[in-house]
């Protein structure tokens, strides 16, 4: 009879390659693993392995068997959750990916505010580049994802629900020679090394085919490549310190170097650049009760953060249109 424990004992054999080290692994003796891939051998009617001296190598019907374990006991590990959500018996844990810029706007804040509320929730979170959160939610290594969703819509695997619309600014060091020009055009922006994360190619399309020295445009996807990429939008004011460089963040990141003056707006006429990140999660997988719970806590980050934004604009957009910023 064909068990879980016969597959994952293939599985195992599959892994190590050798009988002795699945069987150590297994924490069961060496006869009991050959009895047992013995017997899955039988059933099937086929060789699976090929021994010689405890190392094995896999048959094509090997291949083929450990192939379809792999996606038996993931969908059987799906179907136990779903059972466990549907019976409320949730575990408490969750797993969060977070793109780059997201990680410091409402992702943590949100982490923050979920463990506050509900300690015993095992939060594990992982931070990358937005283009690889999506790959971390089909593997399941996450449960759920926050980062760019644009590339996203029309994918049938994927849910999306955009949380974030944030206004990228561009900001310098005091005495930076850009702010002797009143108004800021995008080609004069151009002039200097940009620093931000990646920036993606539904913004990139925006930029003329000149770059400067603001950065490339990545020809395998069409992102814009600043000159200076950082993984994560912080610490941003230690590039501008005695350089020419420019980085492009949001009022809120940049609050604290704005309000101590280590850093100043750039007054623009360009077009606003806005974010436009979300939640993203499978279609096909219930969110938990830790992942639901999480989300309510994103959003209503997000609503505080709008509206510090909005302050910040009245108080620093004003003063760059009035050309206060040259004077610092």
């Amino acid at each position: 009879m064909i068990t879980e424990r016969r597959l994952q004992h293939m599985l195992a054999l599959a892994e190590h390659a050798h009988f002795g080290r699945a069987a150590r692994a297994l924490n069961i003796s060496q006869p009991a693993l050959t009895q047992s891939i013995q017997a899955l051998e039988a059933e099937l009617g086929v060789t699976l392995v090929d021994r010689k001296r405890g190392a094995v190598t896999l048959t094509v019907f090997g291949d083929l068997v450990v192939e379809r374990i792999r996606l038996l006991l993931t969908q059987g590990a799906d179907l136990r959750r779903e059972i466990a959500l549907l019976a409320g018996r949730e575990t408490g844990s969750l797993k969060i990916a977070l793109g780059p810029y997201p990680s410091v706007t409402s992702g943590y804040a949100g982490i923050a505010r979920l463990h506050a509320r509900h300690p015993k929730i095992h939060v594990a979170v992982h931070v990358t580049g937005w283009r690889n959160v999506a790959d971390q939610v089909t593997a399941r290594a996450a449960d759920i994802g926050i980062a760019e969703v644009g590339g996203l819509y029309g994918n049938e695997e994927f849910a999306t629900e955009l949380i974030g619309q944030h206004c990228g600014r561009f900001f310098c060091r005091p005495g930076h020679p850009i702010l002797k020009r009143r108004k800021v055009s995008l080609p004069q922006l151009l002039e200097f090394p940009w620093v931000a994360t990646r920036i993606p190619s539904r913004i990139a399309r925006g930029l003329p085919p000149s770059l400067g020295a603001a950065g490339k445009i990545d020809s395998l996807n069409g992102d814009f490549v600043p000159a200076i990429e950082v993984d994560v939008p912080m610490q941003l004011a230690g590039f501008l310190a005695g350089s020419d460089a420019l980085a492009m963040a949001s009022l809120t990141i940049m609050e604290r170097e704005l309000l101590a003056g280590e850093v100043v707006l750039v007054p623009m006429t360009v077009p606003e650049l806005r974010a436009g990140y979300g939640f993203i999660y499978l279609k096909n997988r219930s969110l938990s009760p830790a992942a639901l719970a999480y989300m309510q806590e994103v959003r209503a980050v997000e609503v505080e953060i709008v509206k510090r934004e909005a302050a910040l604009a009245a108080r620093f957009a004003k003063r760059a249109r009035n050309g206060d910023a040259r004077k610092r």
